[in-house]
């Protein structure tokens, strides 16, 4: 959590010069896009109305809904897309981009949840990944506004002095806002989830391997979120191990997690928290947002 200026801000020509093709920061652009639209899309992932919608509507309705997110992903893109592209044409192209990422992104999550399996109707996958991946394409069209807080006509973040004081007074007020924003984030992204079937019906889906899976994924775009998309504002004002990227990455998901433990026994459904099995999947369930919430939540600190 080394406090200095943003670097996606404007990249060291050094740092250019060493990445020719540009496959370093095609790489950043896309976990910033995958960041964007695991934020908007995550809570609509969760929603039954959706999978339902996806199932029944006809195919020119989807075909519609198609036509309509590559307009509105265009224009979006316009303004703050995940390549910051100069030409029409660029920018043409980034919004297909945007929109088979949302979409892929949506497959993956319903994947993992179990709502999408091989034994589906191939017409129900399409639908549902296509209802979903259009609010999940929107998520990434904004992923510069969304996860590195410049768009392509606002004006740049201008860099900050850091605050003098104790280092350790400095260093625990950062760690209490870390944590307090990890909360809030969660809180903010789960507290319509929680309450609701589709945690226990997604729980009394997975297997063990599967909530490893859905554990492994969240912790993945956890990092994605706070790291690997170009967030890189931190402060650090005593060194140590409880700094690092992956301490971070772990305290994040832990905060969480336990918002998310926490809102089942509070307002889940009395089932979610029957036994003891079943209690951990729901939490493993519903901890995918809770995460991907926390980090969303550190991003506005």
């Amino acid at each position: 959590m080394v406090y200095k200026e943003r670097r996606d801000v404007a990249e060291p020509r050094a740092q250019q010069s060493s990445d020719p093709r540009g496959w370093r920061r095609e790489g950043k652009d896309l976990t910033a896009a995958v960041a964007g639209g695991a934020i908007v899309g995550m809570p609509l992932l969760y929603t039954m109305e959706m999978w339902f919608h996806g199932m029944r509507l006809p195919a020119w309705h989807l075909g519609g809904i198609l036509a309509l997110t590559l307009v509105v992903t265009f224009l979006c893109s316009l303004e703050s897309g995940f390549r910051n592209e100069d030409t029409l044409a660029g920018v043409a192209m980034e919004a297909v981009t945007s929109v088979g990422i949302g979409i892929a992104l949506s497959a993956a999550i319903l994947a993992l949840i179990g709502e999408i399996t091989l034994d589906r109707a191939p017409r129900e996958v399409v639908g549902k990944v296509l209802l979903q991946g259009a609010a999940v394409s929107l998520g990434v069209a904004f992923a510069n506004a969304q996860v590195r807080g410049k768009s392509r006509t606002g004006d740049e973040p201008q860099e900050e002095r850091p605050p003098e004081g104790d280092p350790e007074a400095l260093q625990l007020r950062a760690d209490l806002r870390d944590f307090s924003a990890a909360a809030a984030g969660s809180l903010l992204f789960t507290l319509n989830i929680a309450a609701t079937e589709e945690v226990v019906l997604i729980a009394s889906r997975l297997s063990p391997w599967r909530q490893l899976a859905i554990l492994g994924a969240s912790v993945a775009l956890c990092y994605v979120i706070l790291f690997a998309s170009g967030f890189e504002r931190h402060e650090v004002y005593v060194k140590s191990l409880f700094q690092s990227r992956g301490f971070e990455t772990v305290m994040t998901c832990a905060v969480s997690l336990l918002v998310a433990l926490g809102l089942l026994f509070l307002i889940g459904e009395r089932e979610a928290t029957s036994d003891l099995p079943t209690l951990v999947a729901c939490v493993v369930a519903l901890g995918l947002p809770a995460i991907v919430g926390g980090a969303a939540g550190r991003l506005v600190v």
